[in-house]
């Protein structure tokens, strides 16, 4: 083979040579997103709105708005705006700053083109299987009367939550679904090997099962999970080179609250319409004021709690480690020894508040628990620890890859509850950990590129 003259010290081929070789090596390195070339492509992971600063600055965007919600028409008492609201506004801050000190402090040149995680096939399957077995236990007076799911569509009942109860240390395992999401996603974006028939299959069948569960339990939760880890998740492969997809995806913020009030619309419209429909002049604004309602009244209830209460702080961790005290046999141990805070939440609930809308957000009951500075260094911790793992996410590390997607569901969700805190994070994280430590580290796709 005839050699060109070297340059930038490396001999070139020539010829047809040159071409075969490189296709051989594109077909090595397998597909890219779109089918494009790697000149001039762009991280999805850069994306704006998928920064913590930038999650953190949307949520306290939607709870300055709380400020203009009529709480009248929704609750006896309304406790924003007041004090206390504003020093959630300052945890916000807290968190936020957390975030900035970890990214200003350390700035790693981003690998493009770093390998994917390769999750053993035994791990994926006992994933898949614990998760099916627990959801199979969960809905057998599904599985033996069938009919009852369609009740639920025909608006004649709006949950089975008195039918198919739980089952403490069983159904828990239903969350090792969302670890089976994320590590599903890993292994299709980064490509560390062929994905087999039946962990596609699986893939299919743990979305089936979350949203029978959303439409049985009532619990919109279930299918928001596996949406928000997977699309996370499969953002920190995905490269964009055509200008136009780009313009797109970064307008995505501006979309996705349409798709959830339309998703909020239809699960409502099977879940409570037919109690209000004589109440309201469509499902549509129906909707929309449930939706806001839900997000409002949670901040409502912890401002409250805190209103009404003079036995915080605790400080025994019954809302920041409330999955501990919710465990079969220890927890029952624990709320013998230190009490159950959560019998007061529920008398608040009953006498100032609204049981059907019985969230807490996630940033009160930390004040409740932790007090002032306590809270405080919680979410300057919370905010440092997620900024640490978006950029482990960027560089595409195994622990960013696989629990930063659970971080960016605790932002989007945190003013509702707080998702680290609660018992369903519990059995993620533990699933995370076996994946963490069974993922093995692929040799780079398309090689290392200058940061």
């Amino acid at each position: 083979m005839s050699v060109r003259p070297i340059q930038h010290g490396l001999p070139q081929p020539d010829g047809g040579a040159w071409i075969h070789a490189r296709m051989a090596a594109t077909r090595l390195a397998g597909p890219l997103p779109w089918g494009e070339t790697q000149a001039g492509a762009r991280d999805a992971s850069r994306l704006w709105w998928l920064h913590p600063l930038s999650c953190i600055a949307g949520v306290a965007l939607v709870y300055a708005l709380f400020m203009g919600f009529d709480f009248e028409r929704v609750v006896p008492r309304a406790y924003i705006p007041s004090a206390m609201y504003a020093w959630g506004g300052v945890l916000l801050l807290a968190m936020a700053i957390g975030a900035a000190v970890i990214a200003a402090g350390r700035s790693p040149a981003l690998l493009r083109g770093d390998g994917g995680l390769d999750v053993p096939a035994w791990a994926m399957g006992l994933l898949l299987v614990t998760t099916v077995f627990a959801y199979l236990l969960w809905f057998q007076p599904l599985i033996a009367n069938p009919q009852l799911l369609l009740d639920i569509l025909r608006g004649e009942r709006s949950n089975l939550r008195n039918v198919a109860v739980t089952m403490p240390g069983v159904t828990t395992m239903t969350q090792f679904g969302v670890a089976y999401v994320i590590a599903h996603a890993a292994l299709r974006g980064g490509q560390a090997r062929p994905i087999a028939a039946w962990e596609h299959l699986g893939l299919a069948a743990v979305l089936m099962l979350a949203i029978v569960r959303s439409l049985a339990w009532s619990e919109r939760l279930a299918v928001i999970e596996l949406m928000v880890c997977y699309l996370v998740t499969s953002l920190a492969f995905v490269r964009v080179r055509r200008a136009g997809v780009w313009r797109a995806a970064t307008v995505v913020p501006m979309v996705a609250p349409v798709a959830l009030y339309v998703m909020f619309t239809t699960t409502e419209y099977f879940r409570s319409w037919d109690f209000y429909r004589d109440q309201y002049a469509s499902i549509w604004s129906f909707s929309f004021e449930r939706l806001i309602a839900y997000y409002a009244t949670a901040s409502n209830n912890g401002i409250g709690q805190l209103a009404e209460s003079r036995q915080w702080p605790l400080l025994n961790g019954r809302y920041a480690i409330e999955w501990l005290y919710l465990m079969p046999v220890v927890g029952d141990e624990l709320r013998a020894v230190v009490g159950d805070a959560k019998t007061q939440y529920m008398q608040f609930l009953e006498q100032f508040a609204r049981p059907e809308f019985n969230n807490p957000s996630g940033l009160f009951p930390i004040v409740y628990d932790l007090g002032y500075v306590g809270s405080m260094l919680y979410f300057l911790g919370i905010g440092a620890l997620i900024g640490r793992l978006h950029m482990a996410w960027r560089c595409r590390e195994t622990g960013g890859v696989l629990f930063y997607p659970v971080a960016v569901l605790f932002l989007v969700e945190l003013l509702r509850f707080n998702y680290f805190s609660s018992s369903r994070f519990f059995p993620v994280a533990l699933a995370l950990a076996v994946l963490w430590m069974a993922a093995r580290r692929t040799a780079p796709r398309w090689g290392v590129a200058a940061p």
